[in-house]
């Protein structure tokens, strides 16, 4: 391979090789905090190698492969950019990863590889990021932090089950230091409107800035839901510092998802607030004569932002639509009382379901009618978890 880096000079084969390796490493840890990052892949990124968060700069730059909005959603860059998201970013194994995609375990394990080198190219070839200047940093990190945002399947996280996850990635890492960190009392209904990756950075970010003073000590995160607003609240003591050290990137997130952070100063300890915006179900509204479906439907989506509303009778489907307000419809076409082509049409004829989006879900293969026909998507039967959940997360965001 005739890799040059960015002014044309020809590079060091072997170099490269290790830094693909020292990559891939990174990459498969890319979730721990406490892996140190080979060097040479720091300097590209412009980080030190004991950064707490070193992560970040990693995704931002994942998502700096991402095509444009006019790319066909099947090109080649399309699939590789995936591939990166949901293996490295979402975390999700190759079974699930290669399900989503609709490809073969052996078929995403080249493609895989080519992902990688992808990405390894983009950084080999570009300058460091400490090169650049700041306003170039800024423009860039806010371009980053928008499509991080955009590029997530769903816009609404758990933050409850974040907040676990996080403790559980970095209470190791204060430990060293002689901290703890833990989790207090976690209410119900903490769905927030954010992407899962840009609230557990902003977390990570917050938590390990704080935690560089506290020599000993411990940090407790609580949260609760009040009115519109999820709060996480954190408590330092003894207290490490009165103010958080200004921290760019720690603002930018903020600023970009529509955070907002205080601190408060007591005699023993320090409490810092984190106010989100709370986010509201996603109604899904499945018109489907086997209750059993609606059954399973409700497990599918358990700790989702989506929330089943059945209607076992289509016929009443039309005069629903005022009183249910759903936000998308999962409809059978094989009902005793209706015939689902109709109702698909008569949808689409409603005021109320005009724009609504409609995933037509049946055992017989049709797809090509149930969109001629004005549906969003099609689901085949029998239905799975992630099938139906990717179909929704298409429907809502398209």
């Amino acid at each position: 391979m005739d890799t040059r880096t960015g002014n044309g000079h020809k590079a060091d084969i072997a170099g490269y090789e290790a830094f693909v390796e020292a990559l891939q490493s990174a990459l498969n840890h890319l979730n721990d905090p406490a892996f140190q990052a080979a060097p040479a892949l720091c300097q590209r990124l412009g980080i030190t190698p004991d950064l707490p968060d070193w992560g970040e700069p990693l995704r931002q730059a994942i998502h700096r492969l991402q095509p444009p909005p006019s790319a066909p959603a099947r090109s080649r860059g399309h699939r590789l950019y995936q591939v990166l998201l949901q293996r490295y970013i979402h975390d999700e194994t190759q079974e699930t990863t290669a399900e989503q995609l609709h490809i073969t375990a052996r078929h995403l394990r080249r493609e895989q590889s080519d992902a990688v080198q992808a990405l390894a190219r983009l950084l080999w070839e570009r300058p460091a990021l400490s090169e650049t200047t700041n306003d170039e940093w800024s423009a860039q990190l806010r371009q980053e932090l928008t499509t991080l945002q955009r590029g997530a399947p769903s816009i609404t996280t758990d933050a409850g089950e974040t907040i676990q996850r996080v403790v559980e990635l970095l209470a190791p890492v204060l430990a060293k230091t002689g901290a703890s960190l833990t989790v207090g009392e976690l209410s119900p209904g903490l769905a927030v409107a954010l992407q899962a990756t840009g609230l557990r950075q902003l977390l990570v970010r917050a938590i390990t800035e704080w935690g560089r003073h506290l020599s000993a000590g411990s940090i407790t995160l609580h949260a609760r839901r009040a009115g519109e607003q999820v709060h996480i609240h954190l408590t330092g003591s003894p207290a490490p510092i009165e103010h958080l050290p200004a921290d760019p990137l720690l603002q930018e997130m903020l600023t970009q998802f529509g955070g907002r952070l205080a601190v408060e100063q007591t005699d023993s300890a320090t409490h810092l607030s984190l106010g989100l915006d709370a986010a509201s179900p996603i109604r899904v509204l499945v018109v489907d004569d086997n209750e059993d479906l609606h059954h399973f439907y409700r497990r599918f989506v358990a700790n989702t932002p989506y929330q089943i509303l059945s209607l076992t009778d289509g016929g009443a489907l039309l005069e629903s639509l005022e009183e249910l307000r759903p936000d998308v419809v999962v409809l059978d076409v094989m009902l005793p009382t209706a015939d689902g082509w109709e109702l698909l049409t008569q949808l689409r004829q409603h005021p109320l379901g005009r724009r609504l989006p409609v995933l037509v879900c049946s055992v017989i293969q049709e797809e090509e009618l149930a969109r001629a026909l004005g549906a969003s998507g099609y689901i085949r039967k029998p239905v799975g978890r992630s099938s139906l959940l990717q179909a929704l997360n298409d429907a809502i965001n398209s």
